[in-house]
């Protein structure tokens, strides 16, 4: 169970994952898992022609993550979340809740100090501090195919 919020890392600007995937994805519709609590990544969504879905935990009220998760979405886009979940099983959770819809996924994650040792952010949100490759072996676990470029790791 997360121990430690993530909802101080819901920032009001388009996420840059949402700037480099969704162009690719126009007259999609996405579900974005762990998108925050401001609408302006489902703003820029729409000017692009992505009707974007809103599932956050922590940061989207229970009806709006209903509807979320009951979308039919053609992608899944998941920013900055795995990075900030301290329970290793709630990440792995979250890994096969993406899978589970059968759908093109693309994961992003902030690399923070890049240690590999996980704790406390400045915000005092958890900072797992992993370089983005690391997730990939965890991924392939849940995905048959798992491609990882630069900050972007796209699993089918």
């Amino acid at each position: 169970m997360q121990q430690m919020t993530s909802a101080a890392t819901s920032l009001n600007q388009v996420n840059p994952g949402i700037k480099a995937i969704l162009p690719h994805l126009v007259g999609l519709t996405v579900l974005d898992i762990g998108g925050g609590k401001y609408d302006t990544n489902k703003i820029y969504a729409a000017g692009l022609g992505v009707k974007l879905f809103i599932y956050d935990k922590y940061n989207r009220s229970d009806d709006e993550n209903r509807q979320a998760l009951a979308c039919d979405p053609d992608t899944i886009v998941c920013n900055n979340v795995l990075n900030v979940i301290d329970d290793g099983q709630a990440m792995r959770n979250l890994m096969a809740l993406c899978a589970s819809y059968q759908v093109p996924c693309y994961f992003t994650m902030y690399e923070g100090n890049k240690s590999g040792i996980s704790g406390p952010s400045k915000k005092g949100c958890w900072q797992r501090n992993w370089k983005v490759a690391d997730y990939v072996p965890i991924l392939k676990k849940y995905f048959s195919h798992v491609v990882c470029k630069g900050h972007i790791i796209h699993c089918q």
